[in-house]
């Protein structure tokens, strides 16, 4: 008695063409969760530069808005210390500014004021020391090829009252002193760019009047690619420094 059609198996050609099938669904799905999951990485690692650099520009456009004086070349910051012999020029920009911070104490019905120099110096990541605590490890950062920079701000106080501290002198050099030195530094960014996708330079601090234009771009490896951010261009704030002439 003849088997009927409807009782027999799967032939090896269809079994194979089934897996070849099965195969290539498999490797779409695949792709496709590769794929979303390289955008998500991407567009978090957007998103939170984003934030950093509207941080960033903010607390120095702050400290920018309050300057009494501002000064962009001429000098030298902690030279006996600094990488580049502490210059400001276009490898290493800086921004110097003179604030003055009040605080009153509502204990002593006194105001506190404190005369501050402030310095915003770009430096190459590949000239930052190994053994600062603040540094992160990563190869390809410390490359000079890929031109990543680090943003440090150096301080020095002068608080007005105190013995050591003459407010007239400490304006005054501000605008005329050669070196600045004695500053504390610390680290206000890292993995900013010296150079645009264009390859451009990217000047980061320039003054026309009293109105300071702040520009700063990311440059980051995600998921091994170098990566801009703003992938559009520098992030540019210009600042106006309201008692500075």
């Amino acid at each position: 008695m003849k088997r009927g059609r409807e009782n027999s198996g799967f032939t090896l050609v269809e079994l194979l063409i089934a897996m070849a099938i099965s195969g290539v669904i498999i490797m779409a799905v695949l792709s496709w969760q590769l794929s979303s999951t390289d955008a998500s990485i991407r567009s978090n690692a957007l998103v939170q530069s984003l934030s950093e650099l509207n941080d960033l520009t903010g607390y120095v456009g702050d400290r920018v808005r309050s300057a009494h004086a501002i000064r962009l070349d001429g000098f030298t910051v902690n030279s006996a210390t600094a990488s580049n012999a502490g210059k400001c020029d276009s490898t290493t920009p800086c921004l110097g500014i003179l604030v003055l911070d009040e605080k009153y104490d509502s204990s002593t019905g006194n105001t506190e004021k404190v005369w501050k120099r402030i310095i915003y110096r770009m430096e190459k990541r590949s000239d930052w020391s190994s053994t600062d605590a603040n540094k992160t490890k990563n190869d390809w950062a410390d490359k000079d090829e890929n031109k990543i920079m680090i943003l440090r701000e150096y301080r020095s106080t002068c608080k007005v009252g105190e013995v050591s501290c003459d407010p007239i002198a400490f304006k005054e050099g501000f605008s005329t002193l050669p070196a600045f030195s004695n500053m504390q530094p610390s680290l206000v960014a890292d993995f900013l760019t010296s150079t645009d996708q264009a390859g451009t330079a990217i000047v980061p601090f320039a003054k026309t009047g009293s109105a300071v234009e702040l520009k700063f771009q990311y440059k980051q490896p995600v998921q091994g690619k170098a990566t801009y951010l703003p992938r559009t261009g520098p992030y540019t704030l210009t600042v106006q420094a309201r008692n500075a002439n």
